[in-house]
């Protein structure tokens, strides 16, 4: 399953820059400028952290509908008449224990829709920090150019 966070900030990365392009804040012993190439790694760090767990959890959450697919499939009086429906093709043991799985099942999608969409406001907050650190950086180059001119 194609994951829907494949777009990648690989414009982060020095590897995307063109080979006549430079970083914002290009090498200088300056030591505001290797603070911000340490901000600048720590947000990559936890963009790529926050994409991955994203991935797993959508995994995981595949995983659960095709197994809550293939319970309709090989049970599927469950569908059609819901929880409250009393099976006379079933034993009660065997009722209780689909119903307390079928809870369980529903509890963890729950949870990791939950999850889901808490790494999703995790990876806007995170994309609102770099259009941030990068205004920063135009404006550190801007004042530095200033600063050059006096």
């Amino acid at each position: 399953m194609e994951s829907m966070f494949e777009d990648d900030i690989s414009i982060l990365t020095q590897e995307a820059l063109g080979p006549d392009e430079d970083w914002l804040d290009s090498p200088n012993t300056d030591l505001s400028g290797e603070m911000c190439s340490a901000s600048h790694f720590a947000l990559i760090t936890a963009y790529d952290d926050i994409k991955n767990r994203l991935t797993g959890l959508e995994r995981e959450n595949s995983t659960l509908r095709r197994r809550l697919k293939m319970y309709e499939v090989k049970y599927p009086l469950i569908g059609e008449f819901g929880e409250e429906h009393i099976f006379s093709l079933y034993e009660a043991k065997e009722t209780s224990l689909l119903k307390s799985e079928k809870a369980s099942l529903q509890q963890q999608l729950n949870q990791f829709q939950h999850e889901l969409q808490k790494s999703k406001e995790r990876e806007e907050q995170l994309e609102e920090m770099i259009q941030a650190y990068e205004k920063l950086c135009v404006e550190k180059a801007d004042l530095e150019t200033e600063l050059g001119e006096m």
